[in-house]
Order: structure tokens, then sequence, then C-alpha cells
């Protein structure tokens, strides 16, 4: 028989007690708070990363949108102000189209319907005409007797559609809030990329609402409440200035029993304290509001596939989202009116200021891939910085191009209009500088800049 030995635990040796030291566990902490500490930076780089991801994304849509629109709608570009279609005879239309291209001074401009509209209805009634200002007035004077650097800004043609009249006769002071109301809108549907829509109810249809045999509401299920419903626009409550038919800022989904049909339609009204959803204007007793203001009372009745009675199941009501997104065209014409360049320029919702489009004092040499900036003195002895970034855009105001900064440092002892106090590295070489005075722009909220190219005049223009 074998006989086999348990072995036992070695006694530790005298001075050296069996255990972790103090030191072992400061160890393994430090190393512990080593790999957690990269752990946790690399949490706020990749939500940074994300949020570029998705900005460069929309820019990229946005500008497809653009692209397609403008070959639907040449005259964004070649009429930016809209008075072509209003010329009653082939010579007035072509003056119009002149008009754009044949003075040095005005072959190039901006066309940006949401920040023309935006300055505009904020009081700012000549700014709103030009991009680019000094903090006071539009343009920038480089001294020595040079004309002021100023880009004439157009609005796309909105105003001349919508009030039928040029839109240089067009002032603040003879347009309603009403006006201003439905302005807004128009040039926020025409201007900016909205992000889809948003649900604010999904629930489920108690009761159909019937007029003459007509489903034209459905009464919701009694776990809906009335706040639930309380703050959903409808074309009741939402129509800008009165003025704009049928904005649908909010719509009706209603699915079949089974879930394979689905119809969706603009909500008239909603009466949040009855549950009661209408996408008809009328009411189940007779009573009827032309809510769109387009002189016909809308029924709108379900399909058939719906069934004779219809069956309705799920009910989901959505709104817009907030548009984040805008777009504005930089356009660079020759003496015969073809388009030798244009920028489709993306902007992620900072809204419209005027210090925004503040010139400074700058110089651009051609070929170089260096600028010189200023900051400025305002009117109350402040000092006015640029708002310079990497990664972001320089605007030349007097040759209307962009140019990527890939870094900047200042310069010890510039000063304006001698020295410069800003050395700014670009991505590109400059195009067209002659190395005199000029101004440059610092928009903020540029996601991305896209050079469309040469475009010839349309046949149809």
């Amino acid at each position: 028989m074998r006989i086999r030995r348990i072995p036992h635990p070695v006694p530790a040796a005298p001075g050296h007690p069996a255990g972790v030291t103090l030191t072992e566990v400061l160890m393994t902490l430090m190393i512990m708070s080593i790999g957690v500490s990269s752990v946790v930076v690399l949490f706020p780089i990749s939500v940074l990363r994300s949020i570029q991801s998705t900005q460069l994304t929309n820019s990229a849509i946005l500008k497809y949108n653009v692209e397609s629109r403008l070959r639907q709608q040449p005259d964004l570009i070649f009429d930016p102000d809209g008075d072509y279609t209003f010329q009653s005879d082939d010579q007035g239309r072509q003056l119009a189209l002149a008009e754009h291209y044949r003075g040095g001074g005005s072959r190039n401009y901006i066309v940006d319907p949401v920040g023309f509209h935006a300055m505009f209805s904020d009081g700012f009634d000549t700014l709103a005409r030009y991009f680019g200002n000094d903090g006071v007035q539009e343009g920038f004077d480089p001294g020595g007797g040079a004309p002021r650097i100023a880009l004439r800004r157009y609005d796309g043609g909105v105003f001349t559609k919508f009030l039928a009249a040029e839109e240089s006769s067009i002032t603040l002071g003879a347009l309603s809030q009403d006006q201003l109301d439905a302005l807004g809108f128009l040039t926020r549907e025409l201007g900016m990329l909205g992000d889809g829509r948003t649900i604010q109810l999904d629930s489920f249809a108690l009761q159909l609402l019937v007029y003459q045999n007509v489903v034209i509401g459905v009464q919701l299920t009694e776990d809906v409440l009335p706040a639930d419903l309380s703050n959903i626009p409808t074309g009741a409550t939402t129509r800008p200035g009165g003025l704009i038919s049928d904005p649908e800022t909010a719509e009706v989904t209603l699915f079949s029993v089974s879930g394979k049909l689905s119809q969706t339609f603009p909500i008239t009204l909603i009466d949040a304290a009855n549950r009661k959803i209408y996408w008809s204007e009328y009411d189940e007793n007779g009573n009827s509001v032309d809510f769109n203001g387009n002189g016909v009372m809308d029924i709108r009745p379900l399909p058939v596939e719906f069934g004779i009675p219809p069956q309705i199941g799920r009910v989901v009501l959505q709104s817009d989202r907030p548009n984040d997104y805008s777009w504005m065209l930089t356009v660079r014409r020759s003496s015969d009116g073809q388009v030798r360049g244009a920028d489709v320029v993306v902007r992620f919702n900072t809204g419209t200021s005027v210090l925004d489009e503040q010139i400074f004092p700058a110089s651009f040499t051609d070929g170089l891939a260096v600028a010189y900036v200023d900051a400025v003195t305002d009117s109350s002895g402040n000092i006015v910085e640029p708002t310079l970034k990497r990664g972001g855009f320089i605007f030349d105001a007097e040759n209307a191009r962009w140019y990527r900064i890939t870094n900047y440092e200042g310069i010890a002892g510039g000063n304006a209009f001698s020295g410069f106090d800003y050395r700014i590295t670009l991505e590109t070489s400059i195009i067209r500088g002659d190395g005199s005075l000029s101004g440059a722009i610092f928009l903020p909220g540029v996601v991305d800049v896209y050079p469309m190219g040469s475009l010839p005049l349309p046949e149809s223009l």
C-alpha cells in the first residue's frame, strides 16, 4: 500500500508575516488607477467624435439636398433676389439676371435665406442685406480711400415670391408681425435641414369620430392624459402669421388593426380634455373651420383598405424636431455671367448675430497658406478678438473664399493697420489675394464648406 503524504504549509520565515503588505496594496491601486484613468479619458473623446461624425453626416445630407434643389431652381444662384419672374418681357428678364454680375462689385455675393430673414426680423434692415460688418454698419473700411469691403446678401427670392415685390424695395417698417412670422417660416423651410419627427404619443383608438359616414378623427384610450396632448401643435394653433396654409408641423399616423396598413394626415385640431384627435376640418357635429386657408373644407377620408367601416389600431402622433442645420451659398461670377465658383456652406444651430459677421483687418497673399489677422477695438474702447478655432474656417470677405484653419499663433507687438495680432496657417493656398489690407470673417458654427465648382448659365433663364 502506498502512503500519500499531505503537504503542510510552510510557516513564514521569522520577520516575514503571511499576507499582503501595504506597499503591495498601494502598487496595485496605482496600477488600477492608471488603467481606469485611461479608460475614463476615452469616453469624452468618443462622445466628441460621435458628435462630429453626426454633424458631418447631416452636413453632407444637406449639401446633397441643396445641390438637388439648385438643379431644380437654378435661379437661387443666378437670380438670388427673385425679380426675374416678375419681368414682363425678355429684355427685362435678362436685365434682372445681369444685375448680379455686370458690375465688378456685385459679382460676388451670398445667398442666405435663414440669415437674411433672421437678421431682418431682429431689426437690422440694412445689415440683413450685407454679409460682413464692422460691428455697426455694413462692410469694413481698410482706409486709404479704399471702398468698404462687404458682400451683398440675398434671400433666394423669398421676399419677391411671398410679397410680389422687389426685395430691395421692402423695408422692415412696411411689414406686419404676421408677415414676418410667415417669412421666417418660409425661409426655415427653404434653408434648413430638419432632423425628422419626434413621436409625441403612441396610443390606440378607443372610438372613431364620424361625420356623414366618414371617419374624421379618433378618441384615444383612457390612459391618455390631457397633458399628453396639450403641447402638440395643430393646424388650429400653428399657422405662421395666419398666412401659411398647412404647415404640417405635426401629423397623426393611423395603423390598421393588423398593423399592415398605415395612413398619415396633418393634425387639424386636438380636444385634449376629451382625448380627441382630428385630421379633418369637420368635427363629428358638423362644425367646420378652414384651418389651412385653402377655401375648401377638407374631409380627408381613410382609404378603403382600412375596411368598411374602417378599423383603426395604433395611433401615433408626431411633431417636427427643431431645425439644426442651415445652408448658405457663396457665389463668384465672372463678367460673362457664368458662375466661376460656388460653395455650399453648412452651419449647425448657431442662430444669427451681427457680431458673428464682424470683419477683422486681414491680409491674404496669393499662393501662400498663411493669413494675417488683427483684433479690433469697438466704439466703447474694448478689444474684440476673432473667434479662432483649429479646424474652423476663415472667410476672405474681399474675394469670397473660405479656408480651413489648421493652426494659429499670436504675434507679439502686433497692432491694427501696421503689424498683425495673429498668424493663421491654412489647409490650402490662398487664391487671388494681393497681400493688401482686406477683411476676414470667422463665422461660428460652420460644419463644412463644399465647393461646387463652375456652373453655366441655364438655358431656362
